[in-house]
């Protein structure tokens, strides 16, 4: 590439790119810990995670704040002979100390810290406000209780404890996730298993092997039976639930005048759409919330029931294909062109 910005040099142009094109995500994980991760995009995150631990239960967000974070060397030192106004030479530089570098990998014996100043204030707050919310509720309550004076001072012994509590119940849903796999004999549950990662990340593994990536753990996923279908078969999918959940639906995608959708969330937990084209009438089934009930989706939304992020994208792709086509425009498979 020729760089035509004669004031910048190439480095500096490359890594301007590079920033820019790697997103951060700031990653809660289930217990009371946040990491900040560079990753392509969202569908690449896993991967980077799966190398430090089991992403079961983690949550993330594209993360844009304020960032100022120190790096420290664990060194003492100190100047010899300093004085006022004279400079310093380097023979008065004295190396007292080079702590655990000694012992250890430099980069796990670096020192990490918030800058000083307001940025590195703004950078702990928004990581507290995006990855504990509950925490920085009580911040929020101190703050306004204080008319933004004295925040120095720390929290409430009965509040911190009563916060920290609803932060690590929020994020319980992993333990019963991970349970269910227990019982769960098909190939996907059982690599989840024995690779120590969510069902979602294995089939993300094996959609990689499958286009010609190198991924090694998913070996024998990508040349098993399971990932070659007959000929007229298009799709195939069995119950990831536990019997507590219900008799799962059995669905026949070919019935005339429906419409089917349906999609696995981040978590492995599943879904059902259901269109009928005659009557207009939507519902979903979800299986961790019971096979057996079946909740109307009225304007795009489910009815009695709190969906998460990934969960609504997909209702409302399903809903825009069907539901939404109905009023003023034809809609369904047998009603002809749609009008422009």
């Amino acid at each position: 590439m020729i760089n035509t910005r004669r004031d910048i040099p190439l480095r500096d142009v490359a890594v301007e790119t590079w920033r820019t094109s790697m997103p951060i995500y700031l990653v809660r994980w289930p217990e009371l810990s946040a990491s900040l991760v560079r990753a392509d995009s969202e569908d690449d995150l896993p991967f980077i995670l799966d190398q430090v631990a089991n992403t079961e239960g983690c949550e993330w967000n594209r993360y844009e704040g304020p960032l100022f974070i120190n790096f420290r060397l664990p060194a003492k030192w100190h100047i010899e002979d300093q004085r006022s106004e004279e400079p310093v030479v380097p023979h008065q530089v004295v190396i007292d100390d080079v702590g655990p570098m000694a012992t250890v990998n430099v980069v796990d014996a670096l020192e990490l810290s918030l800058g000083q100043g307001d940025d590195g204030l703004d950078t702990g707050l928004e990581i507290v406000r995006s990855a504990f919310p509950d925490i920085h509720a009580l911040v929020e309550k101190r703050y306004e209780s204080s008319e933004g004076q004295d925040l120095e001072g720390g929290l409430s012994d009965a509040e911190l404890r009563e916060a920290l509590h609803t932060e690590l119940v929020r994020m319980l849903g992993w333990s019963w996730r991970r349970a269910q796999l227990k019982s769960k004999t098909d190939l996907v549950s059982t690599l989840a298993r024995e690779m120590d990662m969510p069902p979602a990340t294995v089939l993300k593994y094996a959609e990689r092997a499958q286009r010609g990536g190198s991924v090694e753990d998913v070996d024998a996923l990508a040349s098993s039976s399971a990932c070659v279908t007959a000929d007229e078969q298009l799709f195939q999918v069995t119950n990831h639930h536990v019997d507590s959940c219900g008799q799962p639906p059995a669905v026949d995608a070919d019935a005339p005048g429906q419409y089917f959708g349906y999609f696995a969330n981040e978590y492995g937990e599943q879904s059902i759409y259901r269109y009928d084209y005659a009557t207009g009438e939507a519902t979903i089934q979800l299986g961790d919330a019971g096979w057996d009930s079946i909740y109307q989706v009225v304007d795009g939304r489910a009815e009695g029931l709190i969906l998460g992020r990934s969960e609504l994208a997909w209702l409302h792709a399903c809903w825009t294909a069907t539901g939404a086509l109905r009023a003023g425009q034809p809609s369904g498979p047998d009603a002809g062109p749609i009008a422009p």
